[in-house]
């Protein structure tokens, strides 16, 4: 297979676009095919979903993210952003073509899509974290007769006025649905919690962001970074067990990390739950017709549910035949190393970490650039190389 032919990057996110954009800055071409439109996954998320980490750490490599974005940039924004990236890069993004496998060939690739296969000597998955939305499937849920809707569904407050709404998670999404439909003409709102999530301001004290803090801590090892940022909470919120938020059981960047959950980022949720505007309640359990019940017997009565209760990578159906996913189906290496058992593909955007996953789509996209380009070398030196160091 000639190494000259372009690199496949599945996936028009932030992370294939800034993997594909280092591989064009090292003169290597790639085809970046995306199965919906670029910045997918964030078009379709709430209105006023704004990024939890700071314009100035979330940008990619190439490009700033304008100063009119503000502090925060907005969900509009960064699909604007993503946009202009992938103009400004000059990459051959090729929207609306589904990739179904990939297969080791003749050195290389074999990428199948919805269009024809394609052939690459090195191939990219950046498909990312949030591909099914995933509703659990509580016995007696097909029999609510309210409204039940995924997080991935909602919108804003609007159709909620009035109701009273169940939010399922409390997770930074959760809250935030949670903490808008309270503020926004919903009657009562109850969040269920299954465990308790461990809790950070965007910004504190008096407007400082508490992101490159995080940033810092990613360079000591997970325990550090765990006990430091127990400390903070305890500090920035006292002790919130009364509110039904008591200390989680796992620490934040050990979650980040291996359960590959966040940390809750507060935009007003606390606020809330301490006015009694929110109310946690224990995780639900099940329904029976219109009343969900929750963990501790508890019965409540809401007129809709929102589940915030994530997504499936779906990775399987794509790699999940070559040995490079976890029993939970995570890529076992990330960023600039290739898996033993799959030489020349590589995965961006499925690193964990409570600074945030924008900078590391950033960093292991050269990464994995600079790997790629090893391999061309030393193909066409003749040597044998397998992957490369992040």
């Amino acid at each position: 297979m000639a190494r000259s032919a372009p690199v496949v990057v599945v996936g028009a996110g932030a992370a294939g676009l800034s993997a594909a954009a280092e591989l064009r800055r090292r003169r290597m071409p790639a085809v970046v095919l995306e199965r919906a439109a670029i910045g997918s996954s964030w078009r379709a998320r709430y209105d006023s979903l704004v990024l939890n980490t700071p314009r100035v750490t979330s940008t990619l490599g190439g490009y700033r993210m304008p100063r009119r974005y503000g502090r925060w940039p907005s969900r509009d924004a960064m699909v604007e952003y993503l946009e202009e990236y992938a103009r400004r890069a000059e990459l051959d993004v090729r929207c609306g073509v589904s990739v179904q496998r990939l297969d080791r060939r003749d050195g290389g690739w074999s990428v199948t899509t919805s269009q024809g296969v394609l052939h690459a000597p090195q191939a990219v998955v950046a498909t990312g974290h949030d591909i099914h939305p995933v509703i659990p499937p509580w016995p007696g849920r097909d029999e609510f007769p309210g409204p039940l809707v995924h997080s991935a569904e909602y919108r804003n407050a609007q159709p909620f006025r009035g109701l009273d709404v169940l939010v399922v998670s409390a997770s930074n999404s959760g809250s935030e649905i949670a903490c808008e439909l309270a503020r926004d003409g919903a009657g009562r709102v109850w969040t269920a919690r299954r465990s308790s999530p461990p809790i950070f301001p965007r910004e504190w004290p008096r407007g400082f962001p508490v992101n490159p803090g995080a940033c810092l801590l990613d360079l000591f090892p997970d325990r550090v970074a765990d006990g430091v940022t127990r400390v903070a909470q305890r500090v920035m919120y006292g002790d919130l067990s009364r509110y039904g938020l008591p200390r989680p059981d796992v620490g934040a960047q050990t979650r980040a990390k291996h359960l590959r959950q966040g940390a809750l980022v507060d935009a007003g949720f606390v606020k809330a739950v301490k006015a009694g505007r929110i109310q946690i309640v224990a995780a639900l359990e099940r329904f029976e017709g219109p009343e969900a019940i929750l963990a501790d017997g508890t019965r409540l009565r809401p007129d809709a549910v929102v589940a915030a209760t994530g997504y499936v990578r779906d990775l399987e159906p794509l790699v999940g035949h070559l040995g490079v996913l976890d029993p939970n189906g995570h890529p076992t290496v990330t960023g600039g190393r290739a898996h033993p058992a799959a030489p020349g593909l590589y995965f961006n955007g499925f690193h964990g970490t409570i600074s945030g996953q924008l900078r590391y789509m950033r960093k292991h996209g050269r990464a994995i650039a600079r790997a790629i380009a090893r391999e061309r070398r030393a193909a066409g030196s003749g040597r044998n190389v397998a992957g490369g160091c992040e």
